[in-house]
């Protein structure tokens, strides 16, 4: 991905890539409103929710427009922007210090500008009502990672006649796959092509008179839209989900993704009642003393990674703006690649790009090559799960037996102690519960031991690292090393050869010392067979058995039945090692399923979150 080459004509931003500029020279905020905000109006008294969707972000002065007719406001804002060649936040200050326009707002974008790694970026202003998702990359290639129905699209690329890849008509067709009947489309540009393919694409095209000196402008209006779904049984759509009517919610399992889960949800208005077995919220994997925030590195273009990558990010942002510094503290972490295939990793890096804001490649640290990861953090688990959990019901010693859908869609849990609750929906984040919880359903469930160790202080370090094992700086006199990994072996327990086995993979910076061992901690953690949290709504296992059992035959036929879900339940689970970061990302999907808003993360990323991925590809295999 290209960063944009930047320089100014007489005070205004000019596009070295294509050689253009890019605002109007007399009155930038002006044509934004005028060309582009303004759609808003024709359409603001009939709803409370708003999706936008533009190609060409820019440096994002129609976001900002918008984001001024709504700031005070009640209403809800998504907006979604593409970017193929992002302005550095450099250029940003620079561009807004001479526009003089939007001061507060774009400072506010400024501080919360992601790096520029391609991909999906949620950013989250006003209390999280409006939310805006920079997707940087090449318009052809996020178009088929996009999944929502805009109620506006803005096209505001560079003049056809200069950069002619983003009117192409492929790009339109694209963009008719993301609306709905009557979804206003704008542009400045009135040139022939664009027209023509508006009209090919079943918009109604009306020639208004441009801004300024530019005799005319398009607006144009869906008649009507195609019935297409790619993938069918990944669809976030069916017939039943009303969730987005839902005021309250009732979360199972009190760790990391539960706490989170209810976090978001209040965020957004829902009354949450959070449910747990034990006798203390985060007893399990989301109770260790000390742990570290950071991402799982792989080479820059393998799926898990880039979900990594995402989660990674969303979980920064997130935490910085609920925790303080004694939950989760911002010094950095140090990830050390001890084997060939992570310095391989490491180089891919180096190579894909050397300038991506997240870390920085040390080839000549010792004792092996490094990656310092500049937003990692020490964390402390169980404060940061106390801390998320404040808005919600906490029930403790309710341990979830079973649950029934009501006549009214409405959720009926039944616990162990002969208590019930009803909710209007169900989100199950039980961990290593869920092997046993889910053994009907195809999702390759296991559970995993593991145990850390608990020390006297013996390495020097004020950052958290990663090798063989990990190593948290001591907190409260304690440092934690850890951890090992025993699938499907149950055994409360600690055991003394786990620690031995702790030890030895820190040996190396131990320099001969022998630690004392103040303690040890066991708890279980959820995988999946591929690795990847399992995020979504629960699937109607019958359903797919039924609708997709010829998948080996028809899986590039359109004649497929959309997906269907059991109304009103959700899955959070399969978090594994780095539950810190993937339980945000869960979290912000789940409430984009709920509200029907844009995803947070690219679709061929939701698909390998998706419940029912391990019966597909099974069912595309032919096995039954």
């Amino acid at each position: 991905m290209k960063t944009a080459q930047i320089s100014f004509k007489d005070g205004v931003a000019y596009s070295e890539d294509f050689g253009d500029i890019y605002f109007s020279a007399d009155n930038p905020a002006g044509e934004s409103e005028y060309v582009f905000a303004s759609a808003i109006d024709e359409i603001w008294d009939r709803q409370d929710r708003f999706i936008i969707a533009e190609a060409g972000f820019g440096a994002g002065l129609n976001f900002l427009t918008t984001l001024n007719k709504f700031k005070d406001s009640s209403k809800f804002l998504h907006y979604v922007s593409i970017e193929a060649n992002p302005i550095s936040k450099e250029d940003l200050v620079r561009i807004y210090q001479k526009l003089g326009v939007f001061k507060e707002l774009s400072n506010e974008l400024i501080k919360s500008y992601p790096p520029l790694i391609q991909g999906f970026h949620r950013l989250n202003f006003a209390n999280s009502r409006i939310t805006l998702d920079l997707c940087f990359g090449k318009i052809d290639q996020i178009l088929p990672e996009l999944e929502f129905r805009a109620d506006i699209w803005f096209m505001d690329g560079f003049a056809p006649s200069k950069n002619d890849s983003m009117w192409s008509d492929e790009v339109f067709k694209g963009i008719c796959y993301l609306r709905k009947t009557d979804t206003i489309l704008r542009t400045y540009s009135s040139a022939r092509v664009v027209k023509d393919a508006l009209a090919k694409n079943n918009f109604e095209v009306t020639l208004l008179k441009g801004f300024g000196k530019k005799r005319e402008m398009i607006s144009a209006r869906l008649m009507s839209e195609n019935g297409t779904v790619k993938n069918p049984w990944f669809s976030r759509y069916d017939t039943q989900n009303n969730s987005k009517k839902a005021k309250t919610a009732l979360i199972i399992g009190a760790g990391v993704a539960g706490c989170v889960s209810a976090y978001k949800l209040n965020e957004l208005g829902i009354k949450v009642t959070l449910v747990e077995k034990k006798d203390k919220i985060a007893t399990n994997g989301s109770g260790n003393h000390a742990g570290i925030l950071m991402p799982l590195i792989t080479k820059p273009e393998v799926e898990l990674g880039r979900m990594h990558m995402n989660a990674f990010l969303q979980a920064v942002r997130f935490y910085k703006d609920t925790m303080s510094s004694s939950e989760c503290e911002f010094s950095g972490v140090i990830d050390y690649a001890h084997e060939d295939k992570l310095l391989e990793r490491l180089l891919r890096w180096q190579e894909f790009d050397s300038q991506n804001g997240v870390f920085d490649i040390n080839l000549n640290s010792l004792p092996y090559p490094s990656a310092f990861i500049k937003e990692g953090a020490k964390a402390r688990p169980r404060k940061m799960c106390e801390v998320a959990s404040r808005c919600a019901n906490v029930l403790l010693g309710y341990e979830f037996e079973s649950y029934e859908i009501l006549p009214d869609g409405k959720i009926s849990a039944k616990f162990k102690n002969g208590k019930t609750i009803i909710s209007d929906v169900l989100i199950l984040a039980i961990g290593s519960d869920s092997m046993e919880f889910f053994a009907n359903f195809d999702m390759q469930l296991s559970s995993v031991r593991g145990q850390v160790t608990h020390i006297k202080e013996a390495i020097k370090t004020s950052l958290p690292f990663s090798a063989k094992g990990y190593v948290c700086p001591q907190v409260d006199g304690v440092q934690v090393v850890g951890a090992t990994y025993d699938r499907n072996l149950k055994l409360d327990g600690p055991r003394s050869c786990d620690d031995d086995k702790n030890l030895a993979d820190i040996d190396e910076f131990l320099f001969s010392k022998e630690p004392e061992v103040l303690g040890s901690k066991v708890g279980y953690r959820s995988y999946s067979g591929d690795r990847f949290p399992i995020v979504g709504r629960l699937y109607d296992e019958e359903f797919y058995k039924n609708s997709y059992k010829a998948l080996l035959w028809t899986k590039n036929k359109s004649e497929n039945l959309s997906a269907k879900y059991i109304p009103n339940v959700y899955i959070n689970t399969a978090h594994g090692s780095r539950g810190l970061c993937t339980a945000v990302l869960a979290a912000e999907l789940i409430c984009d399923l709920m509200f029907d808003r844009p995803l947070c993360i690219e679709k061929s990323l939701f698909d390998a979150l998706h419940p029912a991925r391990f019966l597909i590809r099974k069912l595309k295999k032919g096995i039954k």
